[in-house]
């Protein structure tokens, strides 16, 4: 299990987001767009995951936390 950092982070890209949704975040359900909405099993603050987001390159994954 990795560290929760939810508490501080807006945004993660690339390696560092697919490994923090992996070992961190648990997938609780897909949006109305086909993206994967994760939540922190310590904080329930929940995350969307876009494959390939406007502005980024190539197979990129990124992590924005959803507000509330």
């Amino acid at each position: 299990m990795q560290e929760c950092r939810c508490r501080h982070l807006n945004v993660l890209s690339g390696a560092v987001a697919h490994d923090y949704a992996r070992l961190h975040l648990e997938q609780r359900k897909t949006d109305g767009m086909g993206r994967r909405v994760l939540s922190c099993p310590d904080l329930h603050v929940e995350w969307v995951e876009e494959r390939e987001p406007a502005g980024y390159g190539g197979d990129v994954v990124v992590l924005r936390r959803l507000t509330r």
